[in-house]
């Protein structure tokens, strides 16, 4: 039998070190008008006829905008890649977070 002691006070609290940092991106869903996107997700099986879900990502709506900012803002809100439906130049992204350690 393991016995685990949990020590109290001698761990540090943890935090989200982005919460505050400086996030941008090269490219985001909706910035050249409303766009379609979908989930893929691996891990859910799905049954034939099954439809995946899509969404749409608008950058100029308040509701259904997804950017960058809501990737560290501690939400359930996400920022979205644009699709690479809208041209090969999205099959790459680049997210840059700047923790401002060093000025």
């Amino acid at each position: 039998m393991l016995h685990v002691r949990v020590l109290e006070g001698r761990f540090p609290h943890v935090f989200n070190l982005a919460t505050n940092a400086d996030i941008t991106t090269n490219a985001t869903c909706g910035e050249q008008g409303a766009e379609a996107f979908c989930k893929l997700v691996e891990h859910v099986k799905r049954r034939p006829g099954d439809r995946i879900q899509c969404g749409v990502c608008d950058g100029s709506s308040t509701t259904e905008r997804h950017p960058v900012d809501f990737a560290i803002d501690g939400s359930n809100r996400w920022w979205q890649s644009p699709t690479i439906a809208n041209g090969r130049q999205f099959n790459w992204v680049t997210i840059t977070l700047d923790l401002e350690q060093v000025r």
